[in-house]
């Protein structure tokens, strides 16, 4: 089963599950949980060869595998509907939870959400992908950064970012890179559920390899708004941790606030 950490405020309090991004694990959120426990009985998971949770596969890791690992966790404590706030890997993982049981999650943040790569970036990964048996893995993930986070505003969530790829290892990091490389495959499974779940994507404005994406994927959904942040790039919940706790707990409280009241 995979490592996880639960906060608790009281029963009866809605959850809040956290979904964090690739090579670090939930500590991620080590500046949205002083705020969010005060509202939220919170959990946090660590994917397959992150934090404390083993990886279970040889191969490459699946979105389906890894959104039943997650329910796995979820149904052992017992919670029965959540909300879900996921940053970037975790934004995938979430758009396969979201297909696979969309009746149990009362609402979704994502927060430099991955729907697609733009074709210029697509591209670009592809062709450092195809290196990755000819130099050291730590070359692609240095480059993976740098693409995603390019300017001087953008370092320290950098070098968080290459930091926590040594503790992810080689092995582990290629068993995820498939699965990084085409995140619209999640989101078209959510799509087709043709869920009425309320979700908020937070992007920060300078996240450019994925801005764009994220903007479309919410003028097709009646359900999802979408906030901009500004001086922000990829890592917004870093980044401009303030502007996102009040933007997400607003629309978290809201919607467990609406949810009471039609109940």
């Amino acid at each position: 089963m995979l490592s996880y950490k639960t906060i608790e405020k009281s029963k009866g309090t809605d959850w809040v599950v956290l979904l964090h991004g690739l090579g670090g694990n939930s500590t991620v959120f080590y500046k949205q949980i002083d705020e969010y426990e005060k509202y939220f009985n919170l959990l946090l998971i660590d994917f397959p060869g992150h934090g404390d949770s083993q990886s279970f596969t040889r191969e490459a890791h699946t979105v389906e595998k890894i959104s039943e690992e997650i329910y796995s966790v979820i149904d052992k404590l017992s919670i029965s509907a959540f909300h879900l706030v996921g940053f970037s890997l975790g934004t995938i993982i979430a758009q396969q939870m979201i297909a696979q049981a969309p009746d149990r999650i009362k609402s979704v943040v994502l927060a430099g959400a991955v729907v697609r790569w733009s074709w210029w970036s697509q591209e670009l990964v592809k062709a450092v992908y195809s290196l990755r048996f000819f130099a050291p893995y730590m070359f692609f993930y240095k480059a993976f950064a740098l693409i995603m986070m390019p300017k001087e505003n953008h370092k320290r969530s950098r070098d968080i970012f290459i930091r926590e790829a040594v503790k992810l290892g080689r092995q582990e990091f290629f068993k995820w890179a498939k699965l990084v490389l085409k995140p619209e495959y999640a989101y078209n499974n959510a799509v087709n559920t043709q869920n009425s779940i309320p979700k908020l994507i937070v992007m920060g404005e300078e996240d450019h390899m994925f801005i764009e994406s994220a903007t479309e994927a919410v003028s097709r959904d009646p359900f999802a708004s979408i906030q901009l942040i500004k001086g922000a790039g990829h890592v917004c919940i870093i980044e401009e941790a303030k502007e996102f706790n009040n933007l997400s707990l607003l629309f978290l409280n809201e919607q467990s606030e609406a949810e009471k009241v039609g109940a």
